[in-house]
């Protein structure tokens, strides 16, 4: 009785397992890798006509001479077209493959088009379309994204594997935000915070870095400074690089830093350093009968050079630099973090999200003010501490130019 039970079980198995299995879906829509052409930037501009835009994409092709895979040759086009879907289907015609927009490594804004009023239609179908990922990055452009993606680097890259290299190398200089396609969606749900982007421009030489172009007042470089602030469709304005760096420490986005004190006028003594960690944190409390918000930013900093030091010090004047590089370093970062908070009062768009923050540490308050927002950022008060440590072990105590002091024969 057991054994014939056991049997049907089995049988019973066996039929589920064959229907579980006709119910997989394989592969039956698979495309093969050598069939497709994978997208790597898109750039969009103003279009000539009313109503249209044009749009520039850059594809990789494999060298043919290529020993490994991972060499590739630029392919961009530029159409113009009234809709992404046009766009794609234009770019069909002419690809001597499949575009696939699963490999998306960038977006660039063209300066013209950021100001157009048409910056979410297109957005829109980057985020309905099911290749395009949330990862991908997106940056505004100082002038066009055509001019951009069409640039002959003298690194070899093409622009939007150089702007991506830039985008992910940015933790160790800390100076402009990285905004990633799901971010920016998530800010959108925030109604009270402006977007921020930033900014990509060609350099050519002797604007900001001297070297041997390939042709005169031809761009052979890229760099990544400063960043865009929206108004809802609209780039409202650009931040300076001293403004977006006062963003990065505000929005505790500082993971390593170079800085530096040159620009003080207060003392002839001049440091250089690194930001080794950073963190900034906010409160929200009772003022004199009014809220405030205020920030607290604690860093340490490894000095690298000490500039205008011309005598071997004893060890209580050493100790007395060190305090007074701490001092110098927190009035550079108060200087970039007031300057940022200026521009936001200026502006009276909240890119900095201190309505974000007042609503999370208080939203019983948050919703007494939440609808006059704009209005209330020119005045809201805000403080700022700073606090600096300096670690210097091993540093010498002494100048390299002093007579007779350490290090020398």
């Amino acid at each position: 009785m057991k054994t014939e039970r056991g049997k049907e079980h089995k049988f019973i198995l066996r039929l589920t397992i064959i229907a579980c299995l006709l119910f997989l879906t394989g592969c039956w829509g698979k495309r093969e890798v050598e069939d497709l052409a994978p997208l790597l930037g898109v750039g969009y501009d103003q279009g000539e006509k009313p109503g249209t835009f044009l749009v520039t994409e850059q594809f990789a092709r494999p060298k043919k001479d290529s020993s490994s895979g991972s060499e590739i040759e630029d392919r961009t086009f530029s159409v113009e077209a009234s809709s992404a879907r046009e766009a794609f289907e234009k770019f069909s015609k002419v690809a001597y493959r499949t575009p696939f927009m699963g490999s998306l490594k960038v977006i660039i804004i063209g300066e013209d088009f950021a100001k157009s009023g048409d910056f979410k239609t297109v957005l829109d179908f980057a985020q309905r379309y099911a290749e395009f990922r949330r990862s991908m990055y997106i940056v505004l452009a100082k002038g066009k994204a055509q001019d951009i993606l069409n640039l002959k680097l003298r690194s070899g890259l093409l622009p939007a594997m150089a702007i991506k290299s830039n985008i992910e190398g940015g933790d160790e200089i800390s100076v402009f935000p990285t905004v990633r396609l799901g971010h920016y969606l998530t800010i959108l749900g925030e109604k009270s915070t402006a977007p921020i982007f930033p900014v990509v421009e060609s350099v050519k030489s002797g604007e900001g870095v001297e070297y041997e172009a390939g042709a005169k007042g031809e761009a052979g470089e890229i760099r990544i400074q400063g960043a865009g602030v929206m108004r809802g469709d609209y780039l409202a304005d650009f931040l300076t690089d001293e403004e977006t760096k006062g963003y990065m420490w505000l929005e505790n986005n500082v993971v390593h830093r170079l800085i530096n004190t040159v620009d003080l006028e207060e003392n002839s003594i001049k440091f250089g350093g690194q930001v080794l960690e950073s963190s900034t944190k906010y409160k929200v409390k009772a003022n004199n009968d009014k809220m405030e918000l205020q920030y607290k930013i604690k860093t340490s900093i490894a000095i690298d050079e000490i500039m205008g030091l011309k005598k071997q010090l004893s060890g209580p004047e050493w100790v007395e630099l060190v305090k007074q590089a701490e001092k110098d370093f927190a009035k550079v970062i108060e200087k970039e973090c007031e300057s940022s908070i200026k521009k936001e009062r200026e502006l009276g768009l909240d890119f900095l999200r201190i309505g974000r923050h007042i609503e999370q540490k208080n939203s019983t308050y948050w919703k007494t003010i939440k609808d006059q927002w704009e209005a209330e950022i020119a005045d809201f008060p805000i403080s700022l501490e700073v606090q600096v440590t300096i670690h210097h072990s091993g540093m010498s105590s002494s100048s390299a130019t002093n007579s007779g002091g350490e290090g020398q024969e």
